[in-house]
């Protein structure tokens, strides 16, 4: 008879912490993004910095970003009034999807084929905001602004898929 060890309390405290990491640090990106930085150029196509962390942990710890995790950041993101009801989730449930679909693709890849790939990624979901904005609005809505917030998640990919890493190196070693 062979007697497994279970974890100790303090253990699976621990545990929940590390796997809730990825989604904190989404929720963390998820209010930087909607923090009022210049209030004439924000449109209603949001600034969406918390598709860098679905995307680059998707990749990296698809067990740790599950399309729930997904689906309740663009709740949280529609309540929080950033888009029209449902257009968040469903942006950022496409952009998972994306992740999801290309994973194999770039398991191993190159750091610059990565980032393509969360250009790639994060140009799509823009453009169906940018499109689904404009028909709940009636109204072609000015692409500047969104055309800005990609460019700003493209600029801030390598800095924060760094950072990323680190945790991933230091916090999610043991983490299934």
């Amino acid at each position: 008879m062979s007697l497994a060890l279970r974890p100790t309390f303090g253990q699976q405290i621990d545990l929940t912490w590390r796997r809730s990491i990825p989604v904190a640090l989404a929720i963390l990106l998820l209010f930087l993004g909607i923090l009022p930085w210049n209030g004439r150029t924000l449109g209603p196509v949001s600034a969406n910095l918390v598709l860098i962390p679905i995307y680059y942990w998707t990749l990296h710890r698809p067990r740790l970003m599950s399309v729930w995790s997904v689906a309740a950041l663009g709740l949280i993101s529609d309540l929080l009034g950033v888009t029209q009801l449902g257009v968040g989730m469903l942006t950022m449930l496409i952009g998972y999807r994306v992740a999801v679909s290309q994973r194999k693709v770039f398991a191993g890849a190159p750091f610059i084929v990565v980032w393509a790939g969360f250009l790639l990624m994060s140009g799509v979901a823009g453009i169906v905001q940018w499109f689904l904005v404009s028909v709940l609005q009636k109204t072609i809505v000015d692409p500047r602004p969104a055309l800005l917030f990609y460019m700003i998640g493209g600029v801030f990919y390598p800095l924060v898929a760094y950072v990323f890493a680190l945790i991933q190196k230091r916090s999610l070693v043991r983490v299934a």
